[in-house]
């Protein structure tokens, strides 16, 4: 459906140049399109149309070796955030040109945020295509209307959503699957600093992952403490990871929770706090080291389902058939009470129970099924 007055020309099939302006901040949102941006690569190789894929650069070391270099191009949005005003023009500037000496037939975009819309509208490309009605209203040749909430369960994955568009650029989509990293053996550099930061890679190792993008999907950080003790006296050592300050905030929180709660040496001993100790790269590469990860729903969690890693992830009130796992190693665990009717993500007058109630005896039966 289109609403009334939204741009609706019919998508060019001759195409021969395309961009897709996707440079998301969300881990999870690359590594869930990631595989159908692949098998759309391979499509234009097939049919030799050049493609460029514009992405945050905070993920040039993490797919160096996943897509060709002269396929990329990199958004600086850390360098623009941290810049001053006239730099930050010239940052922004200098990757808008790029993308306009491109000379794309098609620039389009699947995701909803501000920078991918901008970006597409500003492109150049001949023909604009967008993915959002309530936000690409304007500068735009073709909107699609993709409605998750209207979709059936099977189907409501936010995959479905990204596979639309492609399959009408004429990608004859597969079955969902993630971003396909590579991810070369891990050097003698990485390893030696792990050793430095007491990470034993030969231990059984457990990663967790206590923060998210939004609080309320943020298990308590008693209830990881609890799991922690578990799964120390169980032999497993565990790596909190994370990036920010949030991430070391709710790391800080837990190692707090174990002083206050749990008063052993080997609790304490076994828990490694790793967070902003690593690059994304370096982090994928522990994770493929990892016995299985625990974590709320967030990137982290989606990049070590990528990586075969298995695991528990732990949803609240997020919609779990629209975010769930794509790796069939991955058990998702939800509250088993339900919220009241008015509550939102953002105001549940419960204060988010159904988070709450998932037990840390849960979440360790659970893994051990696993492991």
């Amino acid at each position: 459906m289109v609403l009334t007055g939204a741009p609706v020309a019919s998508i060019p099939t001759d195409y021969q140049r395309i961009v897709l302006l996707n440079p998301t901040r969300y881990l999870g949102n690359l590594v869930i399109a990631g595989g159908i941006i692949q098998d759309f690569l391979k499509f234009c190789q097939k049919n030799n149309i050049q493609f460029l894929l514009v992405v945050d650069a905070a993920y040039q070391e993490l797919l160096q070796d996943t897509f060709p270099s002269e396929t990329l191009l990199f958004y600086p949005r850390q360098q623009i955030k941290q810049a001053t005003l006239f730099k930050k023009l010239s940052l922004y500037l200098k990757c808008l040109f790029s993308i306009r000496r491109f000379k794309a037939d098609i620039g389009f975009n699947i995701e909803e945020d501000s920078v991918s819309h901008r970006l597409t509208q500003l492109s150049g490309a001949k023909f604009k295509l967008g993915s959002n009605l309530a936000r690409n209203k304007y500068g735009y040749d073709n909107v699609l209307d993709i409605n998750y909430a209207k979709r059936d369960p099977l189907h409501k994955h936010r995959w479905y959503g990204f596979a639309e568009v492609f399959s009408l650029l004429g990608l004859q989509t597969l079955q969902p699957s993630y971003l396909k990293i590579t991810i070369k053996s891990i050097s003698a550099p990485l390893r030696n600093k792990l050793k430095g930061l007491g990470l034993d890679l030969q231990a059984p190792l457990i990663a967790i992952h206590a923060s998210a993008a939004k609080d309320y999907k943020k298990w308590p950080a008693s209830c990881f403490a609890e799991l922690i003790f578990m799964l120390t006296n169980q032999g497993y050592k565990i790596v909190l990871i994370g990036a920010g300050h949030a991430d070391q905030q709710a790391n800080s929180e837990i190692l707090a929770a174990i002083k206050d709660n749990y008063r052993d040496e080997n609790t304490e001993a076994n828990c490694r706090d790793l967070c902003n100790q690593l690059s994304l790269y370096e982090l994928a590469c522990l994770l493929t080291q990892v016995k299985a990860m625990v974590g709320n729903d967030s990137g982290p969690f989606h990049l070590a389902a990528a990586l075969g890693v298995a695991g528990c992830v732990i949803f609240g009130p997020t919609d779990v058939e629209l975010w769930r796992p794509l790796s069939g190693n991955s058990i998702v665990l939800k509250g088993d009470q339900a919220c009241a009717p008015e509550c939102t993500k953002t105001g549940c007058i419960y204060n988010n129970r159904c988070l709450k109630s998932i037990k840390p005896l849960d979440v360790f039966e659970k893994l051990q099924s696993l492991l």
